[in-house]
């Protein structure tokens, strides 16, 4: 009850004790004293009567006015103490919301942030992507470059071993005139033709010092350019080498009957053997190039662990990839690159991870909402000599290839 309702009650029983006094002729005060002259016994107990229920009414509506006086008093306090509540709360709330909106336009930065964070991932995705379609170009331009580059070196091989062939029969017809001329003026003028045997002894060794020196840069221009035609070129040169050997062996099976003719043309063998052995020692440092791509061209929906092996090799540079085991074997130290594509079997979510020396490094993820989606990822890593690298299963079952691999492994030295 407010207190409206406690003045409104107050003022009713107010209102009533004047109308109970109407019946003691407006008198209000209590006395027993009352001039009864006149009056008859009867109507005096009457009258008594009367001011008795008089009396008890004034007390109690008297009780009653304090004990409304009192909780009028108590209802001012309890309503002080709630206007005192109401204004806490109310200092309460007005810094919750304070708080509220602080919090809320930290989230509306933080969303922000996100916002530009989310843009740049995208943006560094898109750059990624072109990174390897750029890598992949010059991945390819680089392998058309190395073909032209063998073809040439092939070329000019083929070229050097013509004219080196020319010059070696030249010799060897200049040494036969040399012989049948020295054979002729044997008896006439010794000494002269010493004289001349020496001088071209010497232009000869010159000759075949200057051919030696350019064999040897051509050597080394061609280790430089073309360092994965090292099996090649040691053909080449065990080719040559065998060459020299048979023509010196033949020098010397065509002088061994002319003591004379073996001290005049000693100089012109030792020449020729020390060329060979030139060409023998030569050899051409060539950094190992190392590259491949594997595949598989038939689909399975069962396989579920273990390593996934890819036999059909598209590339196999280096040979470091074995398609029996889908295991590649690091033949030098280096960053390498590899590059793997699953395409899940109709939704049976497959997914695999690049694995080096055991520890997963990367992974795909072919994702069950639609058939056939896939699943691809890249990864640099260092190896060793000896380290291995093979693709592992991690989830899921089964992959989808055709005839032309959609499945793949690739790889290639930095």
């Amino acid at each position: 009850m407010n207190v409206a309702g406690y003045l409104t009650l107050i003022l009713f029983v107010i209102d009533k004790t004047k109308t109970v006094s109407l019946l003691t002729d407006d008198n209000a005060h209590n006395s027993t004293h009352q001039n009864l002259v006149g009056v008859d016994s009867q109507n005096v107990d009457v009258f008594r009567q009367l001011l008795n229920q008089e009396t008890i009414i004034r007390m109690t509506l008297v009780k009653n006015v304090h004990a409304l006086m009192k909780d009028m008093l108590s209802l001012k306090e309890n309503f002080a103490v709630a206007e005192q509540k109401l204004s806490t709360l109310q200092a309460s709330t007005a810094h919750e919301i304070s708080v509220l909106k602080t919090e809320v336009q930290s989230l509306k930065l933080e969303n922000n942030v996100l916002k530009n964070e989310s843009r740049e991932h995208k943006r560094d995705v898109t750059e990624m992507k072109a990174n390897i379609v750029q890598i992949s170009e010059n991945h390819k331009e680089f392998e058309k470059e190395i073909d032209v580059n063998r073809e040439v070196f092939q070329q000019n091989v083929s070229d050097k071993l013509a004219d080196i062939k020319i010059e070696v029969r030249y010799l060897s017809i200049t040494l036969l005139d040399l012989n049948a001329h020295t054979r002729q003026i044997e008896s006439e003028i010794p000494d002269i033709i010493d004289q001349k045997i020496l001088a071209m002894f010497e232009s000869i060794n010159s000759t075949l010092e200057n051919f030696n020196a350019t064999v040897m840069a051509t050597d080394n221009k061609f280790a430089t350019q073309f360092s994965d035609l090292k099996n090649s070129h040691s053909g080449v040169l065990s080719t040559l080498t065998d060459y020299l050997n048979t023509t010196v062996d033949s020098l010397k099976a065509e002088l061994k009957d002319s003591k004379f003719e073996q001290l005049k043309l000693s100089s012109a063998v030792t020449s020729l053997e020390m060329f060979r052995m030139n060409l023998t020692n030569s050899k051409c440092d060539l950094q190992t190039k190392v590259a491949f791509t594997a595949g598989v061209t038939s689909s399975s929906s069962t396989w579920n662990s273990g390593t996934l092996v890819f036999p059909v090799v598209i590339n196999n540079i280096g040979g470091g990839y074995n398609p029996s085991t889908g295991v590649f074997t690091a033949p030098t130290e280096g960053h390498y690159v590899f590059f793997v594509t699953v395409v899940e079997y109709n939704k049976q979510d497959s997914r695999v991870e690049i694995v080096l020396n055991g520890s997963s490094k990367v992974g795909t993820m072919g994702h069950p909402s639609a058939g056939y989606q896939t699943g691809a990822n890249m990864a640099v890593l260092r190896l060793q000599q000896g380290d291995t690298v093979w693709i592992k299963h991690y989830h899921g079952k089964g992959y989808y290839t055709e005839t032309v691999p959609l499945t793949t492994f690739s790889g290639f030295l930095l």
